[in-house]
C-alpha cells in the first residue's frame, strides 16, 4: 500500500465507548429493521430534478446543466434565447452561457485520456456548470516541469478550461481514532446495505483495500471485506457477520443525486457532522495512489479517519467519502465522494 495515504496507528484501548454514534450505523434500532429486497438501487428524486432531466432531454445540445441558486431557484444553463423561452415555460430560470453540454464534455474526455500521467498527479476536474467551465484544479505548490506541461495542454483546448489554483491536493483519508478499526486504521462508515437478510457496511475503498477484517472502536468483531474497489472508484463493503450488532441508518430513508447546488451534510469519525454544497458530479481525482472518476465535489470539510463516512441531503443517503483537502477546513474547500448508489449496486445491496 502507497504509504501517501498516511495510515497511523491507533491504540485501541484509549477508544471511547461512544464514537460509532455520529453515524448512521451500530444504532439502537432493532436488527430485525424493515429492509428493501435486493435488486435496482431506487433513488429519490425530487420536483425540481425531475424538471431539470425534463428540460435537458428536451433541450438536447442547447442545455449545459442545471443547479438550485441561492434562493433555491432552479437555474437552466442554455444557449439560445429561444432554448431559453422554453425554460421560462415551464417554470425555471434560464440563463445564457457561451457553452453547451457537448464542447464540456468534449473537454472533459479528453482531460480523462490523460488520467493517471505524470502531470495529472495532485489534480482533479470535471464540469463546473456555475462556471460553464471544466475547472482544473491545481495545487498551488505544483510548479514542477510535468504540471505545467499538464496546465499547457488544457490550456489549449480553449476557453471551455478554466485552470483555479487550490491550496493543496487531494488524497485518501485515513488516520487514526474510533470508527470502524482495523490494521490500526480507522475509518468511517457511510451507510448499511441489505442482501438475502444480511447487513453490510458500506465505506471507502481505499479502506478496504488496505484490510480486510473490521472491528468496532471496542474490539467488537464486525466482519469482513466483501466488495473492494479502489482506484477507479472508491467503494467497499463490509460483511456483518457478528449477528449482535444493531445496525441501522438513523433518519436515511431514500437513496439519490440531489441537483448541483444543493444543501448537504457530511458525517464522519473525525469532524463528525458539517454542512455545505455539492458543486458538482463526474470529478475526475488524481490521488497520488491512482485515478478515481465519477466523484461527486463538495464545500463540506472532511479530514482523514472521515473516510468512508456519509453524504447526506435530508433523508437522502448520496455519496461517500474519498478524499479531500487536508488541514484547515477554508473557504470554497474541495471534498470528494463516490455515489452511494454506485457502491450498493456493485454489491447487489439495497438501503437498509
Amino acid at each position: 500500500m502507497n504509504r501517501g495515504m498516511h495510515l497511523k496507528r491507533v491504540a485501541t484501548p484509549l477508544l471511547s465507548a461512544a464514537a460509532l454514534i455520529t453515524l448512521p450505523a451500530f444504532g439502537t434500532v432493532s436488527a430485525t429493521a424493515d429492509t428493501h429486497s435486493a435488486g435496482t438501487v431506487r433513488q429519490a428524486q425530487l420536483p425540481q430534478e425531475k424538471l431539470a432531466d425534463r428540460l435537458t432531454g428536451r433541450l438536447g445540445s442547447q442545455h449545459a446543466g442545471s443547479y438550485i441558486d441561492g434562493t433555491g431557484n432552479l437555474v437552466v444553463n442554455v444557449t439560445s434565447a429561444a432554448a431559453a423561452r422554453q425554460v421560462t415555460a415551464a417554470g425555471a430560470k434560464a440563463r445564457i452561457v457561451d457553452h453547451g453540454i457537448r464542447p464540456l464534455t468534449d473537454s472533459k474526455t479528453r482531460l480523462d485520456r490523460l488520467a493517471g500521467t505524470k502531470g495529472a498527479v495532485g489534480l482533479t476536474w470535471g464540469i463546473d456548470v456555475v462556471s460553464n467551465t471544466v475547472v482544473v484544479s491545481v495545487p498551488k505548490s505544483d510548479n514542477d516541469a510535468a504540471t505545467k506541461a499538464f496546465v499547457k495542454r488544457a490550456t489549449s483546448m480553449g476557453k471551455t478550461v478554466q485552470i483555479k489554483r487550490v491550496p493543496a491536493a487531494p488524497r485518501p483519508m485515513v488516520a487514526p481514532g474510533d470508527a470502524i478499526i482495523s490494521g490500526g486504521a480507522r475509518c468511517s462508515v457511510s451507510a448499511i446495505g441489505v442482501k438475502g437478510g444480511t447487513d453490510y457496511l458500506v465505506t471507502a475503498g481505499h479502506c478496504t483495500k488496505a484490510y480486510a477484517t473490521w472491528t468496532t472502536r471496542d474490539g467488537q468483531s464486525i466482519g469482513s471485506r466483501d466488495v473492494s474497489s479502489f482506484p477507479g472508484n472508491d467503494y467497499g463493503t463490509i460483511q456483518v457477520t457478528n449477528t449482535s450488532l444493531q445496525n441501522n441508518n438513523a433518519q436515511l430513508t431514500t437513496v439519490g443525486r440531489p441537483a448541483v447546488g444543493s444543501q448537504i451534510q457530511k458525517k464522519g469519525s473525525t469532524t463528525g457532522t458539517t454542512s455545505g454544497t455539492i458543486r458538482g458530479y463526474d470529478r475526475t481525482v488524481n490521488y497520488q495512489e491512482g485515478t478515481v472518476t465519477g466523484l461527486i465535489e463538495t464545500t463540506a470539510c472532511t479530514q482523514p479517519g472521515d473516510s468512508g463516512g456519509s453524504l447526506q441531503s435530508g433523508t437522502t443517503a448520496v455519496g461517500i467519502v474519498s478524499g479531500g483537502t487536508t488541514g484547515a477546513c477554508r473557504a470554497n474547500y474541495q471534498s470528494y465522494f463516490q455515489p452511494l448508489d454506485e457502491a450498493l449496486q456493485a454489491g447487489g445491496l439495497t438501503l437498509k
